[in-house]
């Protein structure tokens, strides 16, 4: 769901990025609904993994990126390669908002999660300043794994 470029990835993954609100202003001035409520458990493994991937993204580390995914992971090599071209255009994404608007947790169990996620980018500005467009929500089925003491993401599905 990142806008633009930007749209294209986070459409690409249906994970959110940084600092996730629980109410965005929408364009317009009309408020959004309001997002699920911190919590512990597999919303709060979500949206720590959202937080490791913007700092990712805003550092324009594609390594570190890729460390949040599980080995041979799709979702990463889409990811990593969106990552690129913006490191290539040597523009960054500083500051994002997704807002988390519906998590159901589908499977939890040793070592793994399967989540049903709807959530949208609610603002989002690059480092020259640019404010991206917001974006309508969207909905995914995102599979994490624990590998090595950490949440890492498996698949992205729409």
């Amino acid at each position: 769901m990142f806008l633009v470029v930007l749209l294209v990835t986070c459409a690409g993954l249906g994970v959110g990025v940084v600092a996730l609100s629980d109410r965005v202003p929408a364009e317009g001035g009309v408020p959004a609904p309001a997002a699920v409520p911190v919590t512990d458990g597999p919303v709060a493994v979500l949206r720590g993994w959202d937080r490791r991937r913007a700092a990712a993204w805003a550092a324009g580390d594609v390594r570190r990126l890729r460390s949040l995914y599980v080995s041979g992971s799709t979702a990463a090599d889409r990811d990593a390669a969106r990552l690129r071209r913006w490191v290539d255009r040597r523009m960054r994404v500083r500051r994002m908002s997704t807002q988390l608007l519906r998590a159901e947790v589908i499977e939890e169990g040793r070592g793994r999660l399967v989540l049903d996620v709807t959530d949208r980018v609610a603002r989002a500005v690059t480092t020259d300043g640019t404010r991206l467009p917001s974006d309508g929500p969207d909905t995914w089925r995102i599979t994490m794994r624990r590998t090595r003491g950490e949440w890492r993401v498996a698949a992205v599905r729409p």
